[in-house]
C-alpha cells in the first residue's frame, strides 16, 4: 500500500515537472546589429536560424580591429504594446569592469545565458574575432517570471565614449501554464 502512494507521488511529480517545462516558450524573434564605425568594428555575421517551432539560435560574428580597454554598453528592455514601450530597466554596464567582477545584477542575468556559447568571457582589451554561436533561449536559466509577451533587448555598444555598435535582440516570452 505504501509503495503504491511512493510510486503514484513519482509519477505525479514527473508529470508535473515535463508538463511545466513545455509550459514555456522563450525564444529569439529577430536580431539587428549595426556598426556605426566600420574601421573599428566589422560585423561578420548576425542572424538568427530556426532549429524548431520553439528553438531558434543567434549567432554573432564581429571583428574588433583595435585593441580596446574602454568599453560601455547601454541597456534597456523594451515590451512590446503599441509599438516598444520601457519596460523594466535602463542600465549602463563598463564592460571590462563587469568581465572582472560582476556587479549588476540584470546584467548578471543576461550574461549568465550566453556565455558558454561565447569567447566573450575574458577581460580587457578585447581585439580579434568575437563571437556568440549556437546560442539559444533556456528558460530554466532565466530564474525569474516574466510577463507573457514580445520584448526588446536594446543594446548600444560605446569604445572609446563613442557609439560603436548596436544589437537589438527581439525575444517572445510565453507561458502557457
Amino acid at each position: 500500500m505504501r509503495t503504491k502512494f511512493i510510486i503514484s507521488g513519482i509519477l505525479v511529480w514527473i508529470t508535473l515537472n515535463l508538463s511545466c517545462n513545455d509550459a514555456v516558450v522563450f525564444k529569439f524573434t529577430n536580431a539587428v546589429c549595426e556598426s556605426y564605425n566600420k574601421s573599428w568594428i566589422v560585423i561578420n555575421n548576425c542572424r538568427l536560424h530556426a532549429i524548431s517551432r520553439n528553438k531558434t539560435v543567434f549567432n554573432f560574428n564581429g571583428t574588433v580591429l583595435y585593441p580596446c580597454n574602454d568599453i560601455f554598453i547601454e541597456a534597456q528592455i523594451f515590451k512590446k504594446a503599441n509599438g516598444y514601450k520601457p519596460w523594466l530597466f535602463k542600465t549602463n554596464v563598463d564592460a571590462c569592469r563587469f568581465v572582472k567582477k560582476s556587479y549588476i545584477p540584470v546584467a548578471i542575468l543576461v550574461y549568465n545565458l550566453f556565455k558558454e556559447f561565447s569567447n566573450v568571457n575574458h577581460t580587457c582589451p578585447y581585439v580579434g574575432d568575437q563571437v556568440v554561436e549556437g546560442f539559444y533561449l533556456r528558460p530554466e536559466l532565466l530564474g525569474l517570471t516574466m510577463p507573457t509577451g514580445d520584448y526588446l533587448l536594446a543594446m548600444t555598444w560605446l569604445f572609446n565614449k563613442k557609439k560603436t555598435l548596436i544589437t537589438n535582440i527581439y525575444f517572445a516570452f510565453k507561458e502557457d501554464l
